[in-house]
């Protein structure tokens, strides 16, 4: 399965916003579908439309009123005026529906029949009101929008970073943790919005510190959240601005990296920013084992911004309702493999030294007290929380619980079927071809790339061809074909252009001795009578030119 890196805006749309664009492989042949931005299932949102089609005007409308029907769930600013009333009343009587997921106030169950064996939550503190997090339930559908919250001492961390960085507005995207954080303890230090799919908070956060925003589609739900944004990032001539992301894990780098660009893009724009020092800083939260996807697979080639410039640091990012990426103090189970990604220099990314963080004076950087310094590879080479060791024969440092298999010729776990290869479903890094992955790929990175470029060289008249002949000759030769085999195919090209000419001749004189023999049988009697007699004309008239010259 292929995303494509494009501008989604261009695509049909579908409730959640505009559909990507994916693409599978059916017989050899790849076939190019649109598809929700949001939802990795086709029972949560039925949309499926072939590239080139076009919807049929009863489902277009009916994809039009599901889309409004979607949008007008949430009204932002009555439900923000409902928050301050229901803040105003004492903390006994707010509660929390969450079979409507709106905020109600006690009146309304003893009243009305309307909550009549709802899920409520009675007696909200003044904590919980500005802190929804601890009342709503994490959304856990894995393929939608699954919702995994911070740890505190993870929440804490990253703010801190954020202030030592000297941060002045932060865009929170599915961050609601930091963005709580920051009204809480920093809000006269710091401006912060937060983007989220989650809907619900509507409920709690004003029109100017929530927007409703689906990440994977660069997607706002309301024209007004678009005004909002734009008036933030624009605050303080956009210097000091930082982007704070955690997005689903299970989602495609492709359309993320398309919008952290795109953001970027606007950023700079907006504020015409000229110096790279004041540019947006990204914030990024991902496992580590997503690293070499993120440079090879999140842009195309010659695309450069979104996740491709990130830079991962060493900081273990930690989970309170996840199962894998929670705190365990049990010495058998591996570390949180979640780290943080970001385009900030990595010697200015101070990371907590009371929780064993060190600065490596030769890497200048911050790494976790396990990452130890490699002098062979010369780098602190440790991805995963542990101590690697450095295998001689491969000539790189490897995980510690690894060793090398002379069958194989490589470090492998030492449980393992020996030539026993994976299936290979995508396509390969370097030369993106399938059925090999990068280390089987035997061809040269330059010469793939200038082969890719010949592809790419658009067509010219008739005149400019011995020019882009020349030019395919030159890029050729960098990529190393040696002279007398071009010379070879410009002998074979000269002599087939040759051939075709003559032929071309031949046929072009045959058909014009066929046409003029058809025109003359054409020829109507009058016509003929006219010839002859111009014919006769002249030839009087010659002979009395004869005579006067002899008579002179």
């Amino acid at each position: 399965m292929e995303c494509f890196w494009c501008d989604p805006s261009k695509h049909p749309q579908c409730p959640h916003g505009p559909t990507l664009l994916f693409g599978s492989y059916e017989n050899g042949k790849l076939q190019k579908f649109y598809v929700c931005a949001a939802c990795r299932e086709r029972k949560l949102c039925k949309f499926y439309l072939k590239e080139g089609e076009k919807l049929t005007k009863a489902q277009a409308s009916k994809w039009d009123q599901e889309r409004k029907q979607y949008v007008s769930r949430y009204r932002h600013r009555s439900l923000y005026v409902r928050f301050n009333e229901i803040m105003a009343a004492l903390s006994e009587r707010r509660c929390y529906c969450y079979t409507c997921e709106q905020l109600i106030c006690k009146t309304e169950i003893d009243n009305t029949s309307k909550h009549k064996n709802h899920d409520i939550k009675v007696g909200l503190t003044d904590y919980e009101m500005t802190h929804p997090t601890e009342i709503l339930k994490p959304l856990e559908n894995s393929r939608q929008e699954a919702q995994y919250f911070f740890t505190k001492k993870s929440t804490e961390d990253i703010v801190n970073i954020l202030l030592k960085l000297g941060a002045k507005q932060v865009l929170c995207i599915g961050t609601p943790k930091i963005h709580e954080y920051i009204l809480e303890k920093h809000e006269d230090k710091v401006s912060s919005l937060l983007l989220d799919f989650d809907g619900r908070f509507h409920n709690f956060f004003g029109p100017l510190n929530y927007c409703w925003y689906n990440l994977l589609n660069n997607h706002f739900f309301s024209e007004s959240a678009m005004h909002v944004f734009k008036d933030f990032v624009m605050q303080n001539e956009g210097k000091d601005t930082y982007l704070v992301c955690d997005p689903p894990f299970g989602s495609r780098v492709e359309p993320i990296s398309w919008t952290l660009k795109k953001i970027s893009d606007l950023h700079r724009k907006w504020n015409n920013i000229k110096d790279e020092s004041d540019c947006l800083k990204i914030i990024f939260i991902f496992p580590y084992f997503m690293e070499p996807i993120m440079k090879q697979k999140s842009n195309p080639p010659d695309v450069p911004g979104g996740l491709k410039d990130l830079r991962m640091t060493d900081y273990k990012v930690f989970y309170d309702n996840h199962p894998l990426f929670i705190t365990d103090s049990k010495p058998t189970k591996l570390p949180s493999p979640i780290r943080i990604f970001t385009n900030v220099p990595l010697n200015l990314v101070q990371l907590p030294k009371s929780d064993g963080y060190r600065y490596c004076k030769i890497c200048k950087r911050w790494v976790f007290k396990e990452n130890k310094h490699c002098k062979k590879c010369q780098e602190c080479t440790s991805k995963n929380g542990l101590t690697y060791k450095h295998c001689d024969i491969c000539k790189r440092c490897v995980k510690p619980y690894w060793k090398h298999c002379k069958t194989c010729k490589r470090c492998v776990v030492t449980k393992h079927l020996c030539y026993q290869k994976p299936k290979i479903i995508g396509k390969c890094f370097k030369c993106n071809e399938l059925g090999h992955t990068e280390k089987e790929c035997d061809t040269d990175e330059k010469a793939h790339i200038n082969a890719v470029k010949i592809k790419k060289v658009k067509k010219r008249k008739a005149s400019d061809k011995e020019e882009v002949g020349n030019v395919k000759k030159r890029k050729l030769q960098d990529a190393g074909e040696p002279d007398e085999k071009l010379e070879e195919i410009s002998a074979v090209k000269s002599t087939k252009k040759s051939l075709k000419k003559l032929q071309k001749r031949g046929k072009k004189q045959k058909v014009a001795s066929e046409l003029k023999v058809k025109k003359l049988g054409k020829l109507q009697k009058p016509q003929a009578l006219k010839v002859h007699k111009k014919v006769r004309l002249n030839g009087i008239v010659n002979t009395k030119k004869k005579t006067r010259k002899q008579q002179a």
